[in-house]
């Protein structure tokens, strides 16, 4: 059982550097390193296991990308951290796949644009640029155990209730048949699988 279980950490292991690379891949083609009012989520199911990967850009989340400066925005990190670490309030799977949390790790994570730091730096009004190019993530994985993964045929999101900003959430599932994605929306807020 303990080689079984290995050999999953490894497979999801393995599907999310697949995700991430697919995932960076489609961000070069973008704009900017993300989009307002998208996030992703990929979903790992082997077995009865299922992890799960989430990233958001902070506006979608918290309504602001820079570091939170006010108490009243330092409140909304938290609230938002405290809530994304109860993804199956966020992420409704049927009751029949009996699925349970395990673990959740939940970070905030500041990225600076590359791109402009050179123009930043010989630029006198540096100090603006930099804050024009400071973007922050929200970034989640979660483990979760299920008597029934088979199950998992939908997913609910009232992820959408809960933060306003975000507009879409591309969703990856891989599974022992493949690999499938979907864009859920505000307006179209349930997966079919």
């Amino acid at each position: 059982m303990g080689v079984y279980h290995h050999a999953g950490r490894l497979f999801a292991a393995g599907i999310f550097a697949v995700v991430s690379a697919a995932h960076a891949e489609e961000d070069r083609r973008e704009v900017g390193p993300h989009v307002h009012g998208r996030a992703t989520l990929a979903i790992a199911i082997e077995a009865n296991n299922v992890q799960m990967e989430f990233v958001a850009p902070g506006m979608d989340i918290v309504g602001f990308e820079h570091e939170a400066e006010t108490a009243r925005q330092k409140r909304a990190v938290e609230t938002a951290l405290a809530d994304l670490r109860e993804p199956l309030n966020l992420f409704v799977l049927p009751e029949s796949t009996g699925c349970t949390l395990t673990s959740a790790e939940v970070t905030v994570v500041a990225q600076d644009q590359e791109h402009h730091d050179a123009a930043a730096e010989a630029d006198d009004s540096a100090e603006t640029e930099e804050l024009e190019d400071h973007h922050s993530e929200f970034r989640a994985t979660y483990a979760l155990a299920c008597t029934d993964a088979a199950q998992l045929t939908s997913i609910y999101f009232p992820f959408f209730d809960r933060f306003a900003e975000a507009r879409a959430l591309a969703v990856t599932i891989i599974d022992a048949d493949g690999q499938s994605s979907s864009d859920v929306t505000r307006d179209y807020r349930h997966l079919e699988r």
